[in-house]
């Protein structure tokens, strides 16, 4: 049978293309080539991994904060009398509260669920910080919180503070059974006085160290320095001049120290810097400072 022209042409069209294909078989075939939208073939193997093009995760909504006066980011939603914000809390045989120190925003509404991990039955009573520390009937309180029970305690912070929570079951509150609330809000005093310091939390670990490391502090401020331990190493704090701190020479009035900070406690110390500094802060625990144990202060203007 004698083909036609057309049919001839086809014939030799696919001959070609065969060639073509042949030959690039036999050269390696090329890379696969993606669009940004594209999905990578199930059978393709890319070179690299930054030849897989990655699907953009569908962004999820953050709160956010307006910055309190000293630009520092809550770090928490508020919570309101409609939609408390819950702080859970633990209380313990060592007589501590765990967190010890809990940062609230001024007016917000918080509901503390208070656990009991030990034998010894607690209280906790929240409020105005001279209410709590007096025992005051005007500060609230859940009367007894049983081992091993969960209670819960709803308070709205009106006004800058101070705030505070404490244990008065016999014999805790003496033991330092207390906890603290920073307020932040813009009826806070930005700097601190003799008679209302600027409170600044101070935490220390077990891998021998301060968060923060290093504070700013306006010449003449007084501070009252908020002091957890979260590790189980015994800590200590003192503060002043940094020759004499970094000397170890502590006299009570121009560096002043906290000492035997256990497991999960809290303690405070208070001091005004009015003199022309640098100062610093450390804890000489033995090994301690000499692993680094140490901060810096930073001498603002007023």
């Amino acid at each position: 049978m004698i083909a036609s022209p057309a049919g001839v042409a086809r014939l030799v069209l696919a001959l070609v293309v065969a060639a073509l294909l042949a030959s690039c078989a036999s050269a390696g075939s090329a890379p696969w080539t993606y669009a940004p939208s594209s999905a990578v073939p199930s059978n393709a193997a890319p070179s690299s991994p930054s030849a897989v093009p990655q699907a953009s995760a569908s962004p999820t909504a953050q709160p956010t904060m307006a910055p309190m006066p000293s630009a520092t980011p809550l770090g928490f939603t508020p919570g309101t009398k409609a939609s408390p914000r819950m702080v859970a809390i633990n209380t313990d045989d060592l007589l501590n509260f765990v967190p010890s120190v809990v940062p609230i925003a001024e007016g917000e509404t918080v509901t503390f669920e208070v656990s009991n991990s030990g034998k010894a039955t607690h209280e906790f009573k929240v409020g105005p910080m001279d209410a709590v520390m007096g025992d005051q009937a005007s500060a609230p309180e859940i009367p007894e919180i049983a081992p091993g029970a969960t209670e819960s305690i709803t308070y709205t912070f009106e006004g800058p503070g101070p705030f505070a929570f404490a244990c008065h079951a016999p014999g805790h509150f003496e033991h330092n059974m207390v906890g603290y609330l920073p307020v932040n809000g813009p009826d806070v005093p930005l700097l601190g006085t003799k008679d209302a310091p600027r409170l600044i939390w101070i935490s220390m670990d077990d891998h021998l160290s301060f968060t923060p490391t290093q504070v700013d502090i306006a010449t003449g401020e007084t501070i009252t320095f908020l002091l957890t331990n979260t590790g189980v190493i015994t800590h200590e704090f003192q503060v002043g001049p940094a020759d004499k701190v970094a000397a170890d020479e502590v006299d009570g009035t121009i560096v002043v120290e906290k000492d035997e900070l256990d497991a999960g406690s809290v303690h405070t110390v208070t001091y005004t810097f009015d003199g022309a500094g640098p100062y610093a802060y450390a804890c000489h625990e033995p090994g301690h400072y000499q692993a680094g144990m140490a901060g810096s202060i930073t001498l603002t203007s007023p």
